[in-house]
């Protein structure tokens, strides 16, 4: 199923006629990947360096093929990472019932990007061919350029599903009524 939140991104970003939307699902599933990852191998999360892009939902594609822990590639057993984190909402709603950090933490830290304050790669849903998705983007003075890292066969074919579904979940999408002047 696909989550809301890519659609939305894109949904507000047609309506507002805002030229900078960022959805922030796959800045998400990328910390928790980092953390699960971090976990598994035994190491801090700050030396693993990975992406989760294309939708924030069952399609999320895990990069593992370039995904490194303190510089050099990892071997992890991917259907456990992958079962982990489609688990991981779950959890945090049957632990907590929300979540605490995350999606603040990602905001403020994709806004110090986008703001020009600090330069960096964030994971973002934003338009990339006739479809929102998510992606790695590289800011640089405030300034976003796509950043897709080297797929796999597996990883592009999961990356086209991904698209395929966000875009048949965006025209199934209820259409808002006219705005109404005051």
């Amino acid at each position: 199923m696909t989550n809301p939140v890519d659609l939305l991104a894109r949904r507000f970003a047609e309506v507002s006629g805002c030229a900078r939307v960022y959805g922030i699902g796959s800045n998400l599933d990328s910390a928790r990947y980092r953390a699960i990852l971090a976990e598994c191998v035994r190491a801090s999360p700050e030396l693993v360096q990975g992406h989760v892009i294309g939708e924030h939902g069952d399609r999320a594609v895990l990069c593992l093929s370039t995904t490194t822990v303190d510089g050099r590639p990892v071997s992890a057993p991917a259907r456990a990472v992958a079962e982990d984190l489609q688990r991981r909402p779950a959890l945090i709603r049957a632990g907590i019932g929300r979540t605490r950090y995350g999606p603040a933490g990602a905001v403020l830290s994709m806004l110090r990007k986008a703001l020009g304050l600090v330069d960096g790669v964030e994971e973002v849903s934003v338009p990339y061919g006739d479809v929102w998705r998510g992606l790695p983007l590289a800011f640089t003075g405030g300034m976003a350029v796509p950043c897709l890292p080297p797929l796999t066969r597996f990883e592009r074919l999961r990356l086209d599903s991904a698209a395929s579904s966000l875009r048949d979940a965006y025209t199934r999408m209820p259409t808002l009524p006219e705005r109404i002047s005051s």
